[in-house]
């Protein structure tokens, strides 16, 4: 982020519901990446649901602990499209998804993801590709276990570096473009319909 947009950051009420979908899935929102974590108190989630509703994103709240919710915000065509793909039906695969649809999918990552915050389970690592996350790098960060990757950003990158590093570059130019509408006092539904969301 640069200096400018950091200024813009410090001056906008970082706990407002708009404010945090802005800094959290401004890349989903701007329609570069197909889907994007957002965590909030839990007072916020059936605004978060209200504004999204008149959207082309939907959500599922992962899980819900005492003060906060993690919720994935995804558009769902291009989420379908991306785990039909054969390299990512093959990772599926490997993690026991074999035959199942998208709502199952979702369902069972939920499902491990809760497990895994009572402590009763493993990290579900097929959450990275619920993400839209490349499979050779969700794969690349499972033979590892998380370490030898050759860069990082909004994941850890284990193929085509540069590739990733400029998209990387293009989701930081998304987030600060929106945070300069949010802070012009543009209304977050208009972002997100303007934005590609």
């Amino acid at each position: 982020m640069n200096r400018a947009t950091y200024e813009i950051v410090q001056k906008l009420d970082a706990k407002s519901l708009e404010t945090q979908l802005i800094l959290q899935c401004a890349p989903m929102i701007a329609g570069l990446k197909v889907s994007n974590l957002l965590i909030i108190v839990n007072e916020n989630v059936e605004d978060a649901r209200k504004i999204l509703a008149e959207t082309k994103i939907s959500c599922v709240q992962l899980v819900r602990t005492e003060k906060k919710s993690t919720m994935l915000l995804y558009h769902e065509q291009w989420l379908k499209e991306y785990l039909v793909r054969e390299e990512v039906v093959d990772l599926l695969h490997t993690m026991g998804y074999t035959g199942k649809g998208f709502y199952e999918i979702l369902y069972a990552v939920k499902n491990r993801y809760q497990a895994y915050i009572r402590h009763e389970g493993d990290f579900p690592h097929e959450l990275g590709l619920l993400l839209g996350y490349p499979a050779e790098d969700v794969l690349g960060y499972l033979e590892n276990k998380g370490r030898n990757y050759l860069c990082s950003g909004y994941w850890q990158v284990y193929a085509n570096p540069t590739a990733k590093m400029n998209l990387f570059h293009k989701f930081e130019l998304a987030r600060e473009s929106l945070i300069r509408s949010i802070s012009n006092g543009i209304e977050i539904q208009k972002i997100i319909q303007y934005a590609g969301g």
